[in-house]
């Protein structure tokens, strides 16, 4: 046996709770002065079953407990638990198959003390029988505690001899062998109260022989009387020794039906705390499974957050290919206007070199008709052509730079309106995103708020818990107390009953004592000049009782009268009677001033008692010199010494008369004195009144301990629904957010989106605007050219007409064909840059339109992989439908079969409880039984002592 582990809560400096372990090696506990490393040893010892304060280094047992600090409150209740383990299987064989051994001990400032082993309530005894023999006791040679050394070291020999034993292992049988001694001393006490008892029996014979030998004197009527009466008495003391006997059988009977009904409550008891095992294994499962049940209900709230999601992802790819499909649909239409735009182009160009080629024809038949003309002005013709030429190709230079800024203008235009949709689009989308962002910022505001209420619900919830917990423990342990207080104050009752209705009629008594006292017809009785028996008015310690029986004997069952004619009168009553003998004790008119003897060193018993006044002189009278010695060998050694003049007698009774006469021997165990009755009575009468106030008290506390118990019950209900409720709404907000952070994703990449498309547009709007610029600065340039050229046409021309009017009709024919196939040509060039400009327009917006293309392509595989996800979410959904739906059922039916449970155990307890009341009524009834048992002893005691003192017989 060795020690694993010692816990300590509030004793002595240790007022938090602190676990010491013993590992392997450790051999000693150091430290600083002060820090408590006797207290630990002092914690063992006390724990081990040390019922010595001073060997605790305290005054008394209750400075153990911590009395508080300028810091720290007092405590009311010091525990110390040691753990043992089995490491070579020294336990008690009733332990044996355990692999550890918890002794615990705790003491409660209003003095009571528990003992526990294994967390059991038990006694002293059973923790005192397992350390015998290992050297784990509280005073064993194992446990040297501070000063111990000195202290083995100038110990007795008797000490030392104790030691060596304990270490040898014959403790346990020596207390066996003194175990066996006291039962053997009191089996001989006994037997000497037997023969006590047959030495009391053969005087009282002896004293009926000499009463017969003057009865047969009587008359023949008398005798007839006599033997009637004794025929009568006879056949009264048969029915009582009959009834005596079935009274035993019936006790006996019952005591069987006791051990049976006992047995049937302790297996009871087994099966309800076994079910309450069960019911807490229950318990755990149904919290599993609401976990499981919670854990269900938050997957299926995220599920649905995500199908809700896949949905918003849907609709936001199905806007997003609609705009898309307006934009394709918008440049499709603009792409065809430009193609017809192109063909009408072409149309013009195939016009135009027709043109051309008509004028050309034109112009080489008047050239070769006007040859020869044209031969003479070919100079001035050259100079005129070539400033015509120039005119002509200002003119169509700047045709085209005036058709080509109107197209750069419009397209401009058309971009800018489109970018202002975008922008509009796009400020829309951000302010949608920062909408959600406050609202998802709320909730998470809200979340945390739930969160951080949710785990103060849950600490409170653990406390309440608890607390429930604690208070089901008060209550039981109450419970405990109260049966058995109301059992103990029901066997003390029922004593303080049965030593009541002894002494009220006066069981045990001479018959005469017991006429008188029952007189109600006698004038000194009905007068109050009957003032009770001796042993009413004497009051000693209770040490000192069987020495008072032992020198006054019958003269406790002296009446106290107030004269000696009231004793008169009560003796005439008597003899008018004939209903027995008795000593009467004139109070007023006793002769106390005699003599009474020295005390030749002895203590008088008569200063060692005490008598209310009046009576103080009548017990002075009756015990007169007698001494109280140490043994009755010293008591015969006095008589001889001091002149035979004085009774001596022992504590134990044995005493010896002025006359010489020894007494003594020893009582049956069961004996009990007139003055030991009384003070048995007055000390139950007390003994009755404390425990109704315990009785009362520990129901105060029981209904206290059930009246917050209900409280807490209702407080921990209401805790847990709020638990619920703030777990559900932090579920929604998780759902919520998660929808929030799923549609700000959906727009911050449809924002990125738009924001792409403006770079595009502003990039080509940029190119735009270059490019109008240049033609812009091209076209005031060409009409500054043109100008300065148109002025020299005309001086040419001018110059021309001068010198060839006779060639008039020639010069303007040929002049009106070459400017017009000049005209031809250029706007011939102009439709052909068109057409090129209509090109480079077409190759761009055909690569805008592969782009929208694949935008709507990459839409729809969105959508479709929605309807994927979604359709996937959903029937992970059902799958998670019908597990909160199985988990649910599991919950219900485990509720259901908990409290079906728990309906078998109330039954059961109700079944233990009946069972104990059962229990509790054949104790009662055992008790009442040998009460009962025992008035009829004492009846058919009297009616023997009665038959005797009356009749003298033996």
């Amino acid at each position: 046996m060795k020690i694993k582990k010692v816990s300590m809560l509030g004793f002595k400096s240790f007022v938090d709770k602190l676990e010491i372990a013993f590992p392997l090696g450790l051999s000693a506990i150091v430290g600083p002065n002060g820090c408590g490393k006797s207290n630990i040893v002092d914690a063992i010892r006390w724990a081990m079953g040390e019922q010595s304060a001073r060997l605790l280094r305290g005054r008394q047992m209750e400075d153990v407990i911590f009395s508080g600090t300028l810091d720290h409150k007092p405590l009311g209740m010091a525990e110390v638990s040691i753990l043992f383990e089995n490491g070579d299987g020294s336990f008690p064989a009733q332990f044996s198959h355990a692999a550890e051994l918890a002794v615990t001990r705790r003491l409660f400032r209003s003095g009571e003390s528990e003992y526990l082993i294994n967390n059991v309530p038990c006694r002293l005894k059973d923790i005192q029988e397992i350390f015998m023999d290992t050297g784990l006791g509280n005073r064993a040679y194992s446990i040297i505690g501070q000063g111990q050394i000195t202290t083995i070291i100038e110990q007795k020999p008797e000490e030392t001899r104790a030691m060596i034993e304990e270490a040898a292992g014959i403790t346990k049988y020596k207390k066996k062998v003194d175990e066996s001694q006291r039962k053997i001393e009191a089996t001989q006490a006994n037997l000497q109260r037997v023969e006590d008892i047959l030495g009391e029996v053969e005087k009282q014979m002896r004293s009926l022989k000499r009463q017969s030998a003057k009865a047969k004197r009587f008359k023949a009527i008398g005798q007839e009387i006599q033997r009637l009466e004794l025929i009568l008495n006879a056949h009264a003391y048969e029915e009582m020794k009959n009834e005596s006997s079935e009274r035993m059988k019936y006790a006996e009977a019952l005591v069987q039906e006791e051990i049976g009904r006992s047995a049937e409550h302790s297996r009871v008891q087994a099966k309800i705390e076994s079910m309450n095992l069960e019911l807490e294994e229950k318990d755990r499962e149904i919290a599993s499974l609401r976990e499981a049940h919670l854990g269900a209900k938050e997957k299926v709230g995220k599920k649905e957050a995500m199908v809700e999601a896949m949905a918003a992802e849907k609709r936001m790819q199905t806007e997003l290919e609609r705009r898309l499909e307006k934009d394709k649909e918008d440049l499709s239409r603009r792409m065809g206007e430009l193609e017809k735009e192109r063909a009408l182009l072409l149309e013009r160009i195939e016009e135009v070199k027709a043109k051309a080629s008509s004028i050309e024809e034109e112009i080489s038949l008047v050239e070769a008709r006007a040859k020869n003309r044209q031969e003479l002005l070919k100079e001035i013709r050259e100079v005129f052509e070539e400033a015509r030429a120039r005119v002509q190709t200002g003119m169509s230079k700047e045709a085209s730079l005036v058709q080509e800024s109107g197209f750069l203008a419009r397209r401009i235009g058309e971009i800018t309106d489109s970018r202002m949709r975008l922008e509009k689009e796009r400020d829309e989308v951000r302010a949608k995103m920062e909408t959600l962002l406050q609202a998802a910022e709320r909730k998470r505001e809200v979340r945390d708020a739930l969160v951080e209420k949710l785990r103060e619900i849950e600490t409170d919830v653990s406390r309440e818990e608890q607390r429930c917990h604690d208070l089901e423990q008060i209550r039981k342990r109450l419970e405990s107390d109260l049966k058995d207080a109301e059992t103990a104050l029901s066997v003390d009752e029922s004593r303080l009953a049965s030593l009541r209705s002894l002494l009220d009629n006066f069981e045990g008594y001479k018959v005469g004592v017991r006429t008188i006292m029952k007189a109600e017809d006698l004038e000194a009785k009905r007068e109050g000049r009957i003032m009770g028996l001796v042993a009413d008015v004497i009051q000693a310690d209770p040490k000192y009782e069987q020495a008072l029986e032992a020198v006054l004997g019958d003269k406790l069952q002296y009446i106290l009268v107030e004269t000696l004619r009231d004793g008169q009168q009560a003796v005439e009553y008597l003899k008018v009677r004939a209903k027995g003998k008795s000593s009467f004790v004139p109070v007023a008119d006793l002769n106390g001033n005699g003599d009474m003897g020295s005390s030749n060193g002895f203590p008088l018993l008569r200063e060692l008692v005490k008598a209310p006044e009046p009576y103080k002189p009548v017990v002075d009278v009756l015990l007169g010199n007698a001494a109280l010695v140490d043994s009755l060998s010293q008591a015969l050694s006095a008589w001889e010494e001091h002149g035979k003049s004085q009774c001596l007698v022992t504590l134990e009774g044995d005493m010896v008369d002025r006359s010489g006469i020894l007494t003594g021997g020893k009582q049956a165990q069961s004996f009990s004195g007139i003055l030991a009755r009384k003070r048995e009575m007055k000390e139950l009468e007390a003994t009755v009144v404390a425990r109704g106030k315990k009785i009362e008290e520990i129901r105060g506390k029981l209904e206290e301990a059930l009246r917050e118990k209900e409280e807490r019950e209702s407080i921990l209900a209401t805790l847990k629904e709020e638990k619920l409720e703030s777990q559900d709404k932090v579920n929604e907000l998780d759902k919520a957010n998660f929808q929030l952070s799923h549609e700000l994703d959906q727009l911050e990449r449809l924002s990125q989106r738009i924001s792409d498309e403006l770079d595009q547009r502003d990039k080509e709007q940029n190119r735009h605007k270059e490019t109008l610029t240049r033609v812009e600065s091209d076209l005031v340039a060409c009409k500054e050219k043109r100008a300065s050229e148109e002025a020299f046409f005309q001086g040419k021309e001018v110059e021309l007409r001068e010198s060839e009017e006779e060639f008039e009709r020639f010069r303007n024919e040929l002049a009106r064909l070459r400017m017009n196939h000049s005209l031809s040509k250029e706007e011939q060039r102009g439709f052909t840059r068109e057409v090129e400009r209509i090109d480079d327009f077409v190759r761009e917006a055909q690569e805008t339109f592969r782009r929208i293309e694949g935008d709507i392509v990459a839409a729809r595989e969105g959508q479709e992989d929605c309807v994927k996800k979604e359709e996937v979410f959903r029937d992970e959904l059902k799958g998670l439908y019908a597990q909160l739906g199985q988990a649910e059922d599991a919950v219900n039916q485990a509720d259901l079969e908990r409290n079906q449970f728990k309906n078998l155990i109330r039954e059961e307890e109700k079944k233990a409880e009946f069972v104990r009341g059962e229990l509790e009524a054949l104790k009662e009834k055992i008790h009442t039984t040998k009460m009962e048992q025992s008035e009829i002893g004492f009846k058919m005691d009297g009616l023997v002592d009665m038959t005797r003192e009356k009749y003298a017989l033996h």
